[in-house]
């Protein structure tokens, strides 16, 4: 983590700052986009720095910086911790960064096979295949052999929360049912996605987890409260009344993983 740069993305949010002042981010940007032909920043020397994409913006950041951050809330919080824990609080969640991607891959796994990266070029391989059950998280995804028999689908892809150009375009002509967190951000992602037919999957079980306690993330819900929409899609609808319910999120992989536990102690 540059602080240095992250000091220079926080100019960005009250101003449009010149080259010169946030020349090091630039640099790092331009490289970037090009890579993974992306257009988020534009930058010239001389010039004022616009910002063209923020959700693309924050993920180079969490990227090149290896930090967690959706907002410039988030660098601030960041910026201004000054114990270790407080920057392991702030600079991710509670999940480990298993896997980075580009907007060069998909990331697809087959039931009882290993994942593989999908290049654009390698996509004709999957063009039969029409159910997908896409995953927010790394590690749930690398662990959905424990999980696969609560699911229909035998194709799973890794979102990697709001996922790359390349995955969203790939989902497009396909039927998809979205294992996501259950929280706001889950809400959003979901509605952000266009495919042939999707579906959000909701257990039949899982009020039972914002009722207790245990598996509450009131943190997280108090840091994606201001991104709660007004209207969201007919399905999510009981999801939306259990955040607003009980002021709190639940992440995706509790639900099966207490499943699991209590079936090892019988």
């Amino acid at each position: 983590m540059n602080k240095k740069i992250l000091k220079q993305a926080l100019l960005f949010e009250n101003e449009t700052p010149v080259y010169s002042n946030v020349k090091e981010l630039c640099e790092v940007a331009v490289v970037y986009q090009d890579e993974n032909n992306l257009y988020f920043l534009q930058a010239k020397r001389g010039q004022k720095a616009f910002i063209k994409n923020e959700s693309e913006f924050f993920r180079f950041l969490s990227y090149t910086q290896d930090i967690h951050v959706e907002s410039f809330v988030d660098i601030t919080n960041i910026l201004n911790a000054t114990t270790r824990s407080e920057n392991i609080k702030f600079s991710g969640d509670s999940k480990t960064n298993i896997v980075k991607i580009f907007d060069a891959v998909v990331v697809v796994k087959k039931k009882g096979e290993i994942a593989k990266l999908y290049q654009s070029c390698d996509l004709g391989e999957l063009e039969a295949i029409e159910h997908f059950l896409a995953i927010e998280n790394g590690e749930t995804f690398l662990n959905i052999e424990q999980f696969a028999e609560n699911f229909s689908e035998v194709y799973f892809v890794y979102l990697a929360g709001y996922a790359n150009t390349l995955t969203r375009e790939f989902l497009k002509t396909k039927e998809v049912n979205f294992f996501l967190d259950f929280d706001i951000e889950g809400m959003n992602i979901y509605e952000s996605f266009e495919c042939k037919s999707k579906h959000f999957h909701m257990p039949w079980h899982v009020e039972n987890f914002f009722s207790d306690k245990r598996y509450n993330n009131v943190e997280l819900y108090k840091k994606q409260r201001a991104r709660l929409k007004s209207e969201y899609s007919q399905e999510l609808n009981q999801l939306k009344e259990l955040i607003q319910k009980y002021n709190t999120v639940v992440e995706q992989e509790i639900v099966y993983e207490e499943i699991i536990a209590k079936e090892n102690v019988k």
